[in-house]
């Protein structure tokens, strides 16, 4: 009992140093959609057929995801279309890699309890 408590005190502790502003389950998955592709990118049409959600939540979204500095967008031209593409910075992969990590282990303390 005291383990658990220690261990759910440490993740409550961890917490305070994720960036709040991006745990909302649209910002989660543009998250891991682009640092899933790498380096590659992903463009704008393939992240709104993925995440079915209105242009307006994702255009949104993605623009405070680049103010913040966790992705990075660059115009393309593919098969004579002007085409968005996103792109995850070191310091995005450095913030999804830091929240994935915590919520595994919270995933992990609510199997151990």
């Amino acid at each position: 009992m005291c383990r658990l408590h220690s261990d759910f005190l440490s993740l409550i502790e961890e917490a305070k140093a994720l960036n709040s502003s991006v745990f909302s389950l649209i910002r989660l998955l543009l998250l891991f959609s682009i640092a899933s592709v790498g380096k590659d990118g992903v463009t704008y049409r393939e992240l709104k057929a993925a995440l079915q959600v209105s242009d307006g939540a994702l255009y949104t979204n993605l623009e405070y995801l680049k103010k913040i500095g966790y992705i990075t967008s660059r115009d393309i031209s593919f098969e004579g279309k002007k085409l968005t593409l996103y792109q995850i910075t070191s310091e995005g992969q450095r913030a999804w890699k830091h929240i994935r990590d915590w919520l595994a282990k919270l995933i992990a303390y609510e199997v151990e309890k």
